[in-house]
C-alpha cells in the first residue's frame, strides 16, 4: 500500500511537470488522491523495481562438525552435507575395525591352537584357568621340574608352581620348538592390533580437523543479509529509504 502510493506521487509530479511545461500559462490543478488514482489509471505506465539483497547460506556449527567426527569420523561431513571429503574418513574407520576385528579373531584362533597342542604334547590336565605367564613358561622350559629349579637358584618363591596343578612335561624338544613358535606367533598378531588401534583414533582427530576447518571456511565465505526498506511520513508520504543489515551467528 505504501508502495502505491509512493508511486502515485512520484507520477504525479511527472504529469504536472510535463502539464506546466505544454502551457505555463494555465494555472495549477489540484489533485486529491482518489483523482490521482484515476488520472494515474488512464496511464499506462509499466515500471519495475529490482532490489538486490545478498543470501545467507545455511550456517553450520564447525564445534558440532569437529564433535560428530570426534564420535565418529565422516559424520560431521555428513552434518556439512560435504561426504565427498567424509566418505574417504568413513571409510578409513570401517576398514581400522574390520582390520582389528579380523587380527583378535585371528590372534584367538593361533593361541589356542597352540595351547591344544601343548595340552596334547605336554601332559598338561587343563588349559583353563591359567594365565598368559603360565603359557610363556610352558614354552621356555622342558617340564614343570626345570622351571621350578629355575626359581628356587634365584630365590623367586613366589613364583613356584604347584606340581599337581600347574603339571607340565614335553615329549620332545620339537614339539616344544613348534608350540613356542606358534604363541609368539599369536603375540605378534596381537601386537598388531596397536596399529589399527592408533589409526581409528588419529583418524578421528583428523576429520575432526577436517570438519571443523570446511565449516570455518563456509561460513566466512557466506554474506551478510540486506533489506531496503522505503519510509514515509504519517500523510503518506516519502520520507526515504532504510537499509537493514542483518547476520546469523551460530554457536
Amino acid at each position: 500500500m505504501k508502495l502505491k502510493l509512493f508511486l502515485i506521487i512520484f507520477f504525479l509530479n511527472v504529469l504536472l511537470s510535463q502539464s506546466y511545461s505544454q502551457n505555463s500559462f494555465q494555472t495549477s490543478k489540484k489533485y486529491s488522491i482518489g483523482e490521482l488514482k484515476s488520472e494515474l489509471s488512464n496511464t499506462s505506465i509499466e515500471t519495475k523495481i529490482n532490489i538486490k539483497t545478498s543470501s545467507v547460506k545455511s550456517k553450520k556449527s564447525p564445534v558440532l562438525a569437529l564433535l560428530f567426527s570426534l564420535i565418529l569420523p565422516g559424520a560431521g561431513h555428513y552434518y556439512l552435507n560435504r561426504m565427498d571429503v567424509g566418505k574417504y574418513f568413513l571409510g578409513a574407520d570401517a576398514a581400522s575395525w574390520l582390520s582389528l576385528t579380523s587380527l583378535n579373531i585371528y590372534g584367538k584362533n593361533v593361541r589356542d591352537d597352540s595351547r591344544t597342542f601343548s595340552h596334547d604334547h605336554a601332559e598338561i590336565s587343563s588349559i583353563n584357568n591359567k594365565n598368559d605367564d603360565y603359557f610363556a613358561n610352558i614354552g621356555n622350559f622342558d617340564d614343570i621340574y626345570q622351571y621350578n629349579n629355575e626359581k628356587l637358584t634365584r630365590g623367586e618363591y613366589a613364583k613356584l608352581y604347584d606340581v599337581n596343578q600347574y603339571f607340565w612335561k614335553w615329549d620332545n624338544a620339537d614339539n616344544k620348538n613348534i608350540y613356542e613358535t606358534q604363541r609368539k606367533n599369536s603375540e605378534r598378531i596381537f601386537n598388531t592390533r596397536v596399529i589399527f588401534g592408533s589409526i581409528l583414533v588419529a583418524n578421528r582427530i583428523i576429520s575432526g580437523i577436517s570438519a571443523f576447518l570446511i565449516a570455518n571456511k563456509a561460513n566466512k565465505n557466506s554474506s551478510l543479509n540486506i533489506q531496503p526498506e522505503l519510509m514515509y511520513k504519517s500523510d503518506y508520504t516519502f520520507d526515504g529509504v532504510k537499509i537493514n543489515f542483518s547476520k546469523n551467528f551460530n554457536f
